[in-house]
C-alpha cells in the first residue's frame, strides 16, 4: 500500500497510508497528473501545501495541493484533497512578454523557471541565433514548451524530484502485463486517425510541393490529406509534417487494459502484453482505489 505525506504551510509533515478513495490520472493530454484523494483524519488539518506519494523508497507523485475540504460525518472526520504535479507551477503562472535575442536553457531557467523554484534542468546549454519571443498570455509552461519545440524539437516533462527534462529522450520504462493479471482487454482500430498525405511548402516563393505520403494510411485504402506551411510559422518544419504522420500512426491502433491492483508507470512508458505480437506506448494511466479494492487501466498506443 502506498504511503501518502502531506506536508502543510508551515512545513510540518503528515503520514497516511490508509486512504478511503484515490483517483491519479495521468495523460498525454493533460501536462500535469491529478490527484484526488479522501483520507480519514482524526480532527482538523492545517491549510496544506504539497502532497507526495511514496511506493515503498519510490516517489510515484509530486505535486501542489489545490484544494483541500474537511467534513465532519457520523463516520468521523474525512479530509479530501486535490492535487496536480510539479507542471502547474509553470501552468498557472504568467509569463512576463519580452524578446530574448540568442536565447538558451540557461538564460531561460535564470529569468523563468528560478523564480518558482525549479533549479535544475537535464538537456542544452547551447544558445541559439534568432529571436524568441514571449508574448502577453503566455503561461511559464508554454515558454518552456515554445522553446523547445522551436529550438530542440523536443517535448519538454518535469520528474518526480522537480528536475526539467528538455532532452527529448526516450521513456524507458518497460511494463510487462500478464493475461491474468487484467479483468478486461479491449483493443481498437481507428481509421479516421490515419492521414495519407502531407503537403508542406517550405520555399517563400513556392506552394505546397513538397509531399510526404504515409504508407500505412495508403495500405488501409485511407485517403486524408492535410497541408502544412513551414515558411510563416516559427514553430512548423518539414519535421513537425513528419511527426503528424507518425502521430496519427500511433493512434490507429490503441489497446485499453484495466488490471488488478496498483500498476504505478510513467506516461510514455513501453507496455508489452501477453498474446500481441506488437509492442504499445503508454498514453495514460489510472489509478483508482476505492470500497473494491485497488484497479489500474492503462491506455496505450501501438508502436510500429
Amino acid at each position: 500500500m502506498p504511503t501518502y505525506v502531506l506536508i502543510d504551510v508551515n512545513g510540518k509533515k503528515s503520514y497516511l497510508q490508509k486512504p478511503i478513495k484515490v483517483n491519479i490520472i495521468s495523460s498525454d493530454d493533460a501536462p500535469a497528473d491529478s490527484l484526488y484523494a479522501v483520507f480519514a483524519v482524526s480532527g482538523p488539518v492545517p491549510v496544506l501545501d504539497t502532497a507526495y506519494i511514496f511506493d515503498g523508497k519510490e516517489k510515484i507523485f509530486s505535486g501542489k495541493v489545490d484544494s483541500q475540504t474537511q467534513e465532519k460525518t457520523v463516520n468521523g472526520n474525512l479530509l479530501t484533497v486535490r492535487a496536480r504535479s510539479m507542471e502547474c507551477i509553470l501552468l498557472d503562472n504568467e509569463a512576463e512578454p519580452q524578446t530574448y535575442c540568442m536565447p538558451s536553457m540557461p538564460l531561460l531557467m535564470k529569468r523563468h523557471f528560478e523564480p518558482l523554484g525549479f533549479y535544475k534542468y537535464i538537456g542544452s546549454e547551447k544558445a541559439f541565433n534568432g529571436e524568441f519571443d514571449v508574448v502577453k498570455g503566455m503561461s511559464e509552461w508554454s515558454v518552456l514548451c515554445r522553446f523547445c519545440k522551436y529550438f530542440l524539437n523536443t517535448v519538454p516533462h518535469i520528474d518526480r524530484s522537480g528536475v526539467i527534462d528538455i532532452t527529448g529522450a526516450e521513456n524507458n520504462e518497460t511494463v510487462f502485463l500478464t493475461s491474468d493479471r487484467c479483468k478486461y482487454v479491449k483493443k481498437t482500430w481507428d481509421r479516421s486517425s490515419l492521414i495519407s498525405d502531407i503537403y508542406a511548402r517550405t520555399y517563400t516563393a513556392g506552394g505546397y510541393e513538397m509531399p510526404l505520403e504515409n504508407d500505412k494510411a495508403k495500405k488501409l485504402g485511407v485517403m486524408r490529406k492535410r497541408y502544412v506551411n513551414c515558411i510563416d510559422s516559427d514553430t512548423r518544419t518539414v519535421l513537425t509534417a513528419r511527426d503528424m504522420i507518425r502521430k496519427s500512426n500511433s493512434k490507429y491502433e490503441r489497446i485499453e487494459a484495466e488490471c488488478t491492483g496498483c500498476v504505478f508507470c510513467t506516461k510514455g512508458a513501453k507496455l508489452i502484453m501477453d498474446g500481441e505480437d506488437k509492442n504499445f506506448r503508454i498514453s495514460e494511466v489510472h489509478y483508482a482505489l476505492d470500497e473494491n479494492g485497488e484497479s489500474t487501466t492503462l491506455y496505450a498506443e501501438a508502436r510500429y
